[in-house]
């Protein structure tokens, strides 16, 4: 699954060998608090896309150096998820449709409104919002199974090493012995809450730490409480 990071998530690459078409896109989708990148012609814009991901790609059908074919081509093979929308001043349905069917998202004709741009990448993002959910909810299935599976696995021996430590502390002469045997039990206990939660995910809850490491929050994505014994 490949979500999103922030610092990605409305940010538009736009690309046409016009830089005033360019500059127009800009400043129509800087008013809807967007991110434009600009590359004048498919070059640049193949230059761009080695080095960085967007969500949502804007580009021109028709250029003299790498047209807009060529960049769905490139977005496609590398298996990039972006969105392409294409624009074209050709009333071509035939271009428009081999577009489409190569993988771009959506089209617009030009010339062009600004609120047709505007609903046009909206609902690029709307779709992606909805793909990224789903992922995230496929995601957390996948997760819940390996988690409820781990738990099951390890509650057994777990159950035995608490027995173990039970008839320990109860029947050992020497206090040093009961102590150590307490201790475990302490241990295994705390590991047994743990399992416990982990077998009762129904949340996605990501806990994210100084450095940006981000790992599963059980305690907060699980409703269940474990009952000390």
């Amino acid at each position: 699954m490949t979500l999103l990071k922030k610092d990605e998530e409305r940010r538009v690459l736009v690309i046409d060998d016009d830089e005033g078409d360019c500059c127009l896109v800009e400043d129509i989708l800087n008013e809807d608090g967007l991110q434009v990148v600009k590359a004048v012609g498919g070059e640049m814009g193949i230059r761009i896309l080695s080095e960085e991901g967007f969500p949502v790609i804007i580009t021109d059908l028709r250029m003299p150096d790498i047209d807009g074919m060529a960049v769905i081509d490139f977005v496609r093979k590398r298996q990039m998820e972006s969105l392409i929308v294409v624009i074209t001043g050709f009333a071509s349905v035939d271009s428009v449709i081999e577009a489409l069917r190569l993988g771009a998202y959506d089209y617009i004709l030009k010339p062009f409104g600004a609120d047709l741009l505007r609903f046009t990448v909206q609902r690029a993002f709307d779709y992606i919002s909805l793909r990224d959910e789903k992922d995230r909810l496929k995601f957390f299935e996948l997760v819940t199974q390996l988690a409820s599976t781990t738990a099951h696995e390890v509650f057994q021996p777990l159950t035995v090493l608490l027995g173990e430590a039970k008839g320990i502390s109860r029947d050992a002469q020497d206090p040093l012995i009961r102590e150590m045997a307490d201790h475990i039990l302490n241990e295994a206990r705390k590991i047994r809450d743990i399992i416990r939660k982990m077998d009762n995910l129904n949340e996605y809850v990501i806990k994210t730490f100084p450095g940006g490491h981000s790992i599963l929050d059980i305690e907060r994505g699980s409703s269940h409480q474990a009952d000390r014994e």
